[in-house]
């Protein structure tokens, strides 16, 4: 599957765990280990990583693809943001997730994370409540905003 310019997405193995941690570690302030990365690379889930010149740029990962389903985490290197990559990301794991038989596709994002509501905004999701305190952040808690889209 191939994105615009010198960006091609392709589906994750479980191999490719320990770059998306890397990728992930310095995205988040509490970032993820290869293992927890790994247990959603998994046939019945979606994963799709950003490649440019062979080296991952950014990855998604989406639960089991059932009827809903949720957009786990998605991550791009700070060098590579502002380039359509995430976009690329969500768009071709909505597609994987709709093709299995997804209707509704769920997530959480912090609500001072402007740039990834601004992403999801976009795609078409919309806020549909709010989870108090739900990240741990370095000198307190960020409340979450939970975000829908029907894909039918």
């Amino acid at each position: 599957m191939n994105g615009t310019g010198d960006i091609t997405l392709s589906p994750l193995s479980p191999k490719q765990a320990a770059d998306c941690a890397a990728i992930h570690a310095v995205s988040f302030e509490t970032g993820w280990d290869a293992a927890a990365i790994s247990a959603y690379i998994t046939p019945k889930a979606a994963a799709f990583g950003a490649f440019e010149a062979g080296k991952m740029a950014g990855f998604i990962l989406m639960g089991a693809l059932t009827d809903q389903t949720d957009i786990i985490t998605l991550a791009v290197l700070p060098s590579a943001r502002g380039r359509g990559i995430a976009r690329q990301l969500v768009r071709a794991a909505e597609a994987q997730a709709a093709a299995r038989g997804a209707e509704i596709i769920f997530l959480e994002v912090a609500e001072d994370n402007a740039a990834a509501i601004a992403l999801y905004k976009g795609a078409g999701y919309r806020a549909i409540g709010k989870r108090k305190n739900y990240y741990r952040r370095e000198g307190g808690r960020v409340s979450a905003l939970t975000m829908r889209k029907d894909l039918s």
